[in-house]
C-alpha cells in the first residue's frame, strides 16, 4: 500500500508539471479508508493504483481500446474575462446522441435517463498524461467506453491483462459541461448523498 501511495504521489507531482493541474492523495473519504487515488482540484483527472474508479469497474465490458486517430479533433472558442479562450478536444463520434442511466455515472438511490450530443476529452489532459504514461512506462493504452460517456482510461497494459504502473482516467464532457463520474476508487452511498441534487446539473435530462 505504501509503495502504491508514492508511486501516484511520484506520478501527480510529474503531471503537474505538464499540465494545469495540481493533484491531492486521497486514501480516506469521512474516516472511512479507500483505494489510495490523487485526483485533480477539479476531479477532472484521476490517477490510481491496480484499483480504479468503482463506476468504472461495475462497466468495464464496456469498455475498448482506441487509438488516438479513432478521436475527431474538435476547436472551440469561449469568452473569458480578458478576451476569447480556444480549447482543444478530441471527440469519439460513436458516443453521439447517447442515452444512458445517471446512476451508472453516479452513486444516486434514485436515477434518471439523461442524453449527451457529444462525448469529448481535453486534448491536452490526455495527450499531457499518454506523453507522461509512455515515459515512464514504455506503453500506453487508451480505452474507451463504447456504452456510456464514461472517464477515458491510459493504462500502460492492454486491457485483459493486470495493471503495470499508475493509471489514468480523464473525465468526459459534452458542450460545455464536465458529464461527471464518480472517480473515487470506492464510495459509499452515505458520502455520495450530500452531492446527489448537483449531479442533475451534470447531464441533460432526456425528454
Amino acid at each position: 500500500m505504501t509503495d502504491t501511495i508514492a508511486e501516484i504521489r511520484q506520478v501527480a507531482q510529474q503531471a503537474a508539471s505538464v499540465l494545469p493541474h495540481t493533484f491531492e492523495i486521497i486514501t480516506a473519504l469521512d474516516g472511512e479508508h479507500i483505494p489510495p487515488e490523487a485526483l485533480s482540484e477539479d476531479h477532472t483527472i484521476g490517477l490510481y493504483g491496480d484499483i480504479i474508479p468503482r463506476k468504472m469497474r461495475e462497466s468495464a465490458d464496456g469498455f475498448r481500446e482506441v487509438e488516438v486517430a479513432d478521436f475527431r479533433p474538435q476547436l472551440t472558442y469561449g469568452p473569458t474575462a480578458t478576451g476569447i479562450q480556444a480549447q482543444w478536444f478530441l471527440e469519439y463520434p460513436a458516443l453521439r446522441n447517447v442515452r444512458f442511466r445517471a446512476e451508472k455515472l453516479q452513486y444516486l438511490e434514485e436515477g434518471w435517463w439523461a442524453v449527451t450530443a457529444e462525448v469529448k476529452y481535453a486534448a491536452a489532459s490526455v495527450l499531457g498524461l499518454l506523453y507522461l504514461l509512455r515515459k515512464l512506462y514504455g506503453a500506453v493504452h487508451i480505452c474507451v467506453n463504447a456504452q456510456l460517456p464514461m472517464p477515458l482510461w491510459l493504462r500502460a497494459a492492454p486491457l485483459g491483462q493486470d495493471s503495470r504502473g499508475v493509471q489514468a482516467v480523464v473525465q468526459a464532457r459534452g458542450g460545455d459541461k464536465v458529464l461527471f463520474t464518480n472517480i473515487h476508487t470506492e464510495c459509499s452511498m452515505a458520502y455520495a448523498r450530500q452531492f446527489a441534487d448537483d449531479a442533475r446539473s451534470y447531464y441533460q435530462l432526456a425528454e
